[in-house]
């Protein structure tokens, strides 16, 4: 059985190589949102088994019920993880915050292709992971999204600055 999969995934990587872009846009667009993207498992990680998940707020939802679960979560003292996806200009970007076991906070920034092509590349995305200010403290921020950074919104530096809120 191990054969096989070694064999197979020889095969694919082959095929990646040779066919080169339709293959690796064919993996980007079904692969990803099958297993999940590179935010989705590192937040669920640090959250651990039992971490409670606030949820994945998509561009344009509404925020508020993701928002009272991560703001629950840390007042109950328990592991959570809440996304929030924001509009980038060439590739999914999102935002975060997760609260580990131990009870460690954690802002996440996600770039799906920091080389702006566009979409949520397999093998491109990327996650920075910042540890909150001590004492930690969670701000609701005008958008209605939890930030641990700072309460109001202002223009960031750069994708992957604690405030990336304006995106």
């Amino acid at each position: 059985m191990q054969k096989k999969w070694l064999a197979l995934i020889l095969v694919a990587i082959v095929l990646l190589l040779f066919l080169g872009p339709p293959v690796s846009n064919f993996l980007n667009v079904k692969l990803v949102p099958a297993i999940g993207d590179a935010m989705e498992w590192r937040s669920r990680w640090l959250a651990g088994r039992h971490g409670v998940d606030c949820g994945r707020v998509r561009i344009g939802g509404d925020p508020r019920a993701a928002t009272a679960c991560a703001l629950q979560a840390q007042a109950e003292g328990k592991p959570f993880r809440v996304r929030y996806d924001i509009m980038g200009i060439d590739s999914a970007v999102a935002g975060g915050v997760v609260r580990t076991p131990d009870g460690r906070l954690y802002g996440l920034s996600f770039d799906g292709n920091p080389t702006g092509a566009g979409g949520t590349s397999l093998f491109r995305q990327r996650v920075s992971q910042l540890p909150c200010p001590n004492p930690p403290h969670l701000w609701v921020n005008p958008k209605g999204r939890v930030n641990c950074f700072q309460q109001q919104l202002s223009q960031p530096n750069g994708i992957t600055a604690p405030n990336i809120e304006p995106y």
